[in-house]
């Protein structure tokens, strides 16, 4: 368990528990933001970081490099994702960063991209995904989950009724396995809105 609510925080305390988290997580890098929520079970310590410094300064204060920044990593996968719909005839926009949603399929079909690399989460191997939001803003998530060597390990399309979680943890067996690769999907919903017009 990570810090406890009503600690007064002092720099040796949020060092032991910056150190807490890379121990979990078995990580080199300053944590991220979700990594030290899922690691320690609370935004404690991220909360505290953000408002004394950040993180950069805390990451220079303890000669730690950042994680890849995950915006970039966000948006080289949202390519990806456009690359991989394209290739099955569809027609698709990619949103503004101010949109819920990132693609637009066929002018209807609303799509989310998320993307992971592995983590260890207390000695199990993990990917972990954070949607921000309970309820969906969009039709289908598309989620890579990615290798050590940043290839794509898993590909999942997964309903945005059926994933109403603020953050996901996917291990090596999920329920949401049933949605490897349901490209089949996009062409339910795509038949869907087209019986609408």
């Amino acid at each position: 368990m990570g810090y406890v609510y009503g600690t007064m925080w002092t720099e040796k305390l949020i060092v032991s528990e910056i150190e807490k988290a890379m121990s979990m997580l078995n990580i080199s890098h300053m944590p991220s933001r979700m990594e030290m929520k899922i690691s320690l079970s609370n935004d404690a310590l991220a909360n505290k970081i953000a408002r004394s410094g950040g993180f950069r300064y805390w990451a220079n204060k303890l000669n730690l490099t950042e994680k890849e920044s995950e915006t970039k990593l966000g948006q080289e996968y949202e390519a990806n994702a456009m690359e991989l719909i394209k290739s099955r005839g569809y027609l698709i926009d990619r949103m503004t960063t101010k949109c819920p949603f990132d693609l637009l399929v066929n002018g209807n079909i609303r799509i989310d991209v998320k993307v992971g690399n592995p983590g260890h989460v207390r000695g199990s191997r993990v990917h972990t995904f954070r949607t921000a939001k309970k309820f969906a803003t969009c039709d289908l998530y598309m989620i890579f989950a990615l290798k050590e060597d940043s290839s794509v390990e898993k590909l999942f399309l997964i309903p945005g009724n059926d994933l109403q979680v603020v953050t996901m943890c996917i291990g090596n067996k999920s329920k949401y396995d049933k949605y490897i690769d349901r490209w089949d999907l996009l062409e339910q919903y795509d038949k869907f809105y087209k019986q609408l017009a």
